[in-house]
């Protein structure tokens, strides 16, 4: 899942009480922002393997540490804990915590089973909503524009052009995964992964007048 992520991101943001978007942001794709460090690391892999399912390309055969159940715990502990720790802000804390975590919830309905319970065992899980290209496309992208539309109503954000040009990248990157040929190679995709810190970006400069950090 992809733009379903930030779907949350979007929705969450109800008044300008909480979190800025850009660290709602960094919050619902916490673990797909440390995956790629992992795997250019070498600590985590995944191959290209065309067919793995209908939706993605990509075989994710090690990734314990940025996608496990355990590891998804932790990583929204701390999270929250951080966050609390510059802001003192018990509400906020908790509901980016929150959001880091349904990252691997949403990933559960999406996988295929190969969603470790923990670093430390063999057992994988996962619903495979990939496997139905149809059913999974219309959920995801629903959510998106729920989300968006949510956004739009609660925060009414100044600059619009900016907000809908942002909506309007997100639904064509994600368009073109679905329809797109396989990456060229493990690398392309592990470094072209770390430019979704440039939606993060984008949201900060979105509500540049607003923000709550």
């Amino acid at each position: 899942m992809f733009i379903g992520h930030y779907a949350l991101a979007l929705t969450a943001k109800r008044d300008e009480t909480l979190p800025s978007l850009a660290i709602m942001f960094v919050a619902v794709q916490f673990l797909d922002l440390l995956w790629p460090i992992f795997v250019l690391s070498g600590i985590e892999t995944f191959e290209i393997d065309p067919g793995n399912t209908a939706i993605t390309p990509l075989n994710f055969t090690h990734y314990p540490y940025s996608h496990s159940l355990f590891m998804s715990i932790i990583w929204a502990a701390l999270f929250g804990i951080a966050y609390y720790g510059f802001t003192k802000n018990k509400k906020g804390s908790l509901l980016l915590g929150a959001l880091v975590m349904s990252h691997w919830g949403l990933d559960l309905l999406t996988h295929r089973a190969d969603l470790p319970i923990s670093p430390f065992g063999d057992i994988k899980l996962g619903l495979g909503l990939w496997n139905m290209p149809y059913l999974e496309t219309i959920l995801e992208t629903g959510m998106f524009a729920m989300g968006s539309l949510i956004y739009y109503r609660s925060i009414k954000p100044v600059k619009k052009k900016a907000f809908w040009s942002l909506i309007i990248l997100f639904l064509v990157i994600h368009f073109l995964n679905i329809l797109g040929p396989p990456p060229p190679s493990v690398n392309a995709v592990a470094w072209s992964a770390n430019l979704m810190w440039l939606f993060v970006l984008w949201a900060w400069w979105i509500e540049k007048k607003k923000v709550n950090v």
